[in-house]
């Protein structure tokens, strides 16, 4: 158990919080559960934030470091209003923990470790239009009249299908079979775009918003000191709208939260 229930261990003096007067009796049960996996199922304004917010202020109050717990959202505003609670309830700041969307807390771990996936350390992070513009001169040079072809996918689209891939964990040509079937002819093309984009961003030392999510998962698999490290340190990890998430981002929540103290909060009718 990875804290104690009656002692706690904070030296920084917690405002007492009624939870049973605060929380309704499904709330409550969730907020003081013990120690270990949990998946709440909950539909839409039931609580399900409110419930993660005392959550994180109950592990606080039993003595939890702010450190030891990672916090993933779908926006920034929910991480922001969040944390904003946590620290009205418990005097907290929101900088003392890791909380924010998948990309965003991606995007600090490969600033720290972007050495060990082989990025460069001042490599840039390209908005979609960007990364459009960059997989459009990567395939003009492997094929420089396949967009003049009006039956042919455009960047956009093209960027898609790449992009769909990468967070269903599938290879192109599953990706394509299964959610675009009217690309089938195009598979070993697109294979191809997609490797030229690969080299094409690691030579301009830029990565995309998916970058952020599969080398992170690339850094927990290929290093596994600091995989080891990661998952010492955050001892507890909370997912807001886990209904959202896809095969890359549930892949990241499983490796992070190897010692199964995950709680997860989630709508099953969305």
């Amino acid at each position: 158990m990875d804290f104690d229930l009656s002692q706690p261990k904070t030296a920084f003096e917690i405002p007492p919080i009624d939870f049973r007067e605060d929380l309704n009796d499904e709330q409550y049960a969730a907020v003081t559960a013990e120690p270990g996996p949990l998946l709440i199922l909950a539909g839409a304004g039931s609580g399900k934030t409110r419930t993660l917010t005392y959550r994180v202020a109950y592990l606080l109050s039993k003595g939890v470091d702010p450190k030891d717990i990672l916090l993933l959202t779908f926006t920034n505003k929910a991480a922001k209003e969040m944390l904003s609670r946590v620290e009205d309830l418990t005097g907290y700041e929101p900088r003392r923990f890791w909380g924010g969307t998948f990309h965003s807390i991606g995007h600090r771990l490969l600033r720290i470790h972007s050495e060990a996936v082989g990025l460069a350390k001042n490599f840039t992070i390209l908005d979609a239009g960007e990364a459009e513009t960059v997989l459009k001169h990567a395939v003009e040079a492997v094929d420089k009249t396949f967009f003049k072809n009006k039956t042919h996918p455009k960047p956009g689209p093209l960027s898609s299908i790449i992009s769909m891939a990468r967070n269903t964990c599938s290879s192109i040509e599953e990706t394509i079979v299964h959610y675009y079937p009217q690309h089938h002819e195009l598979i070993e093309n697109v294979q191809s775009f997609a490797k030229a984009y690969e080299s094409r961003k690691q030579e301009q030392k830029v990565v995309d918003y998916d970058d952020l999510l599969t080398n992170w998962l690339k850094l927990m698999d290929t290093s596994p000191e600091i995989r080891e490290y990661y998952n010492q340190r955050f001892k507890h990890t909370l997912v807001d709208e886990y209904q959202d998430t896809n095969t890359l981002q549930a892949k990241i929540v499983e490796i992070m939260g190897a010692n199964h103290q995950i709680m997860a909060v989630g709508d099953d009718a969305q």
